[in-house]
């Protein structure tokens, strides 16, 4: 239960910084949202799209994590 708990403690801090860097890609003109984005590996999306998929996973995991530990 521990190495859960821990995986969830990262998964958290995680999900924070996928925000923080949105939020940041965000304030960034168009033009250098390009720049940032031409330069990313082609497997990389924009901080906009990866992090909702990130904090559903979370969300995923706390809900699971409340179910297991009120059995």
């Amino acid at each position: 239960m521990t190495e859960l708990k821990n995986f969830l403690y990262e998964l958290h801090r995680y999900a924070d910084q996928t925000h923080t860097l949105k939020d940041a890609y965000e304030k960034l003109p168009e033009a250098e949202k390009q720049k940032v984005m031409k330069t990313a590996p082609a497997s990389v999306r924009s901080p906009e799209e990866f992090f909702h998929p990130v904090f559903s996973w979370l969300e995923s995991m706390h809900s699971e994590f409340e179910v297991e530990n009120e059995e």
